[in-house]
């Protein structure tokens, strides 16, 4: 019989040791998969020749790569599995919605949105995605019905709101598919965040500089610290990807909002900085590869326990 804890003699067994440790490296490692999705979208939008040929077809066979990668983790450990979810589903969001986003801005002539002074404040994709908030209430709700869903907010509502008798008990024994739940819980958050931000800087309802955005804020950086606390308690790397995910993308709220009211500029979204372009670069990949090499645990196919 295996043993959960193995001995891993090797440079890097400190390091993976130590829980609080590859907990905050995984966190940094999904953050930086933010600023590579602003790159790549900004090099398809504004780099690539304006053609349906090479700037639409070239990023829904993109796609369909990450559709790929989904497909192969669902047989893969917990670790590798997550891995595979997460990449492939950020291909497909940056790929198909963001490149379908601009797509249908253009080709419907949607204009932007601007605040009182004329200053652009939301993209006109930005509207098709505010229209989308419909869908994703939806989809949340009967997501949430769900008795075998895993996901902690719509767990934590759940049970606020009383629901979670009336749903019956989770099924027993099923392994969960790391792969898929990695790729939707990227999609979800990115989607239902995006929408949050989308729908409180719209001058029609709030705007960039209203009370209300400000206490939004707040709030949302209250909960992203707190989540980056829990993040730091996870123990299991496969369990650290996919409760990044979340938390990340809750915290990638301030990054975002702060550049609406001019703490900083985004070099990601500035080709001519394309030396810092390779240091996020060359950091994500070394990181994907360092946590791909995770010992695994035979019997449970989650990350072994490493002995310092």
């Amino acid at each position: 019989m295996t043993t959960d804890v193995v001995s891993q003699p090797s440079k890097f067994s400190n390091i993976r040791a130590n829980t609080v440790f590859m907990a905050l490296l995984v966190y940094f490692f999904v953050t930086l998969q933010k600023p590579i999705s602003h790159m790549y979208v900004v090099s398809m939008i504004y780099a690539v020749p304006h053609s349906e040929t090479w700037k639409y077809l070239m990023t829904f066979a993109i796609g369909c790569i990450g559709v790929v990668l989904i497909y192969k983790g669902l047989k893969k450990d917990e670790v590798k599995g997550s891995l595979l979810g997460f990449l492939g589903a950020m291909l497909i969001w940056d790929s198909w919605v963001e490149m379908g986003l601009d797509f249908f801005e253009h080709a419907n002539s949607i204009p932007m949105v601007k605040d009182a002074s004329g200053t652009p404040v939301l993209l006109g994709s930005h509207s098709i995605l505010e229209i989308s908030s419909i869908f994703l209430l939806f989809m949340l709700i009967t997501t949430m019905f769900q008795k075998d869903m895993r996901c902690r907010m719509l767990l934590w509502i759940r049970k606020t709101l009383g629901l979670r008798e009336g749903l019956g008990k989770p099924t027993a024994g099923i392994k969960p598919q790391t792969s898929r739940i990695a790729a939707s819980e990227y999609v979800f958050v990115n989607w239902f965040m995006y929408v949050v931000m989308i729908l409180i800087l719209d001058p029609r309802i709030a705007g960039t500089h209203h009370m209300a955005t400000y206490i939004l804020s707040a709030a949302i950086f209250v909960w992203s610290v707190y989540l980056l606390y829990k993040q730091s308690k996870q123990t299991e790397v496969g369990l650290m990807i996919r409760y990044a995910i979340g938390a990340g993308g809750v915290a990638w709220y301030n990054w975002e909002i702060a550049t609406y009211w001019g703490f900083y500029k985004e070099f990601w979204i500035d080709p001519s900085q394309w030396g810092k372009w390779l240091v996020v670069l060359a950091l994500f990949i070394g990181i994907f590869i360092f946590l791909w090499k995770t010992p695994i645990n035979p019997d449970s196919g989650k990350s072994a326990k490493i002995n310092k």
